[in-house]
């Protein structure tokens, strides 16, 4: 019963699928994209032929399924299989007179009567799964908030011993740190969503990247990491907004567009200002800083290859040009490019040693030691292809690195 979240980066630092019989909390803010991807978790667990009963404290049931259309989520074909049953949690928390129906639960705030008709549920029905959105939507009603973990964490522990796993989500402002704490104890993955950034606070198996975070954006498509955003140029026009303070941002990242000849002028005048040798070397200096703000895990050959081609993938997307590998080496890389930004005509000197720069510096962040790079041929200088030779010099950093580090 191990499950895959449909979010590619978040997938691969768990070892592709979250494991059996695991709880799942999903943590987040007012912003709700913890919601958001735990629903997506949710569509993608259905996809996989599971079984799952939904409790919805946040919101009406029909409002709920409105607004997870708009993100390309629709549960009705799961309703209809019986494969999804959604209880109402909501209504009769702020309903004037009680409402009876099947789906409705009568008193969401008796946590006693509310718990066992979720338990009667699960044991009848075998779900596979049991949702809670959102777990702290209640903690602010009761009386006694400090009982209501307890009974949460009951519900949650009886669950997992009826053979439901509980998927969560928790509105981390809403509760004091202890209580967030005492909250969390049941679930064996917890997942914080918020800020633009996904990070795994805790996971059942070893993580198999260990990286600080996943950016990610919030498109039509629901959440989608950023790796994934690139990929895929209409997820990534989704994912753009232009604010009032006249601000592009793809997701939590400002970004503006720049046009070829902007680019092209400028390294046309750290030529002429700087001389060829003193102007490559600037170029070279600026993709190899520009490298230093990614943050990447220590890889292996394999996967560092992989981390590559995804980002030359993000350079066709975004309109950068072809860069494709001709030979990838233990100790030298080889990289052919085509069309690469900007283009220049009939110009002297090599136009894009910062790229040379740029994927010397990742190298090092994902192999370790000391790689040098550079551009052997370029079509701007009219070869037939952009040609980047991208050598190891040592097992270990240079002592000026070393320095610009510290």
């Amino acid at each position: 019963m191990s499950i895959v979240t449909s979010i590619q980066a978040l997938d691969r630092i768990l070892g592709g699928r979250i494991k059996e019989n695991c709880n799942i909390a999903l943590v987040g803010s007012i912003d709700n994209d913890y919601v958001l991807l735990m629903h997506q978790i949710v569509n993608s667990i259905l996809s996989q032929g599971k079984k799952v009963l939904l409790v919805e404290f946040r919101e009406d049931p029909n409002s709920l399924l409105e607004w997870l259309k708009d993100y390309g989520i629709d549960y009705a074909q799961y309703m209809e299989r019986k494969q999804l049953r959604i209880l109402d949690g909501f209504t009769n928390v702020y309903s004037q007179t009680q409402v009876s129906k099947p789906d409705i639960l009568p008193n969401p705030l008796d946590l006693s009567i509310t718990s066992a008709i979720i338990r009667d549920a699960v044991s009848k029905e075998k779900y596979d799964f049991v949702v809670l959105d959102d777990i702290t939507t209640l903690y602010p009603l009761q009386p006694d908030p400090r009982g209501y973990i307890r009974v949460t964490i009951r519900l949650v522990n009886s669950l997992k011993s009826r053979g439901a796993s509980v998927i969560g989500g928790i509105n981390k402002d809403v509760l004091p740190i202890q209580d967030l704490t005492m909250i969390l104890i049941p679930f064996e993955y917890v997942v914080e969503v918020m800020n633009g950034i996904i990070r795994v606070k805790r996971s059942y198996s070893p993580l198999t990247t260990p990286i600080e975070g996943i950016n990610y954006v919030k498109s039509k498509k629901g959440i989608v990491d950023v790796e994934s955003a690139f990929n895929n140029v209409y997820q990534m026009r989704d994912s753009i907004t232009l604010k009032e303070d006249g601000s592009l941002m793809l997701g939590n990242l400002r970004v503006q567009i720049i046009d070829e000849f902007s680019e092209a002028s400028l390294i046309k005048f750290v030529y002429m200002y700087l001389g060829p040798e003193k102007g490559k070397e600037f170029l070279y200096k600026w993709g190899k800083f520009e490298s230093k703000e990614l943050k990447l895990p220590k890889s292996s050959k394999e996967k560092a290859r992989q981390i590559l081609e995804d980002m030359f993938t993000t350079t066709k997307i975004t309109g950068g040009g072809i860069l494709n590998f001709v030979s990838f080496e233990d100790d030298i890389i080889v990289i052919e490019g085509k069309n690469l930004f900007p283009r220049l005509k009939n110009f002297p000197y090599p136009a894009h040693v910062n790229y040379a720069g740029s994927i010397a510096g990742i190298v090092e962040k994902l192999l370790g030691g000391e790689w040098k790079g550079d551009e052997i041929s370029c079509e701007s200088q009219g070869h037939e292809k952009c040609l980047f030779v991208i050598r190891k010099v040592s097992d270990s950093k240079s002592s000026e690195e070393e320095k610009e580090e510290k």
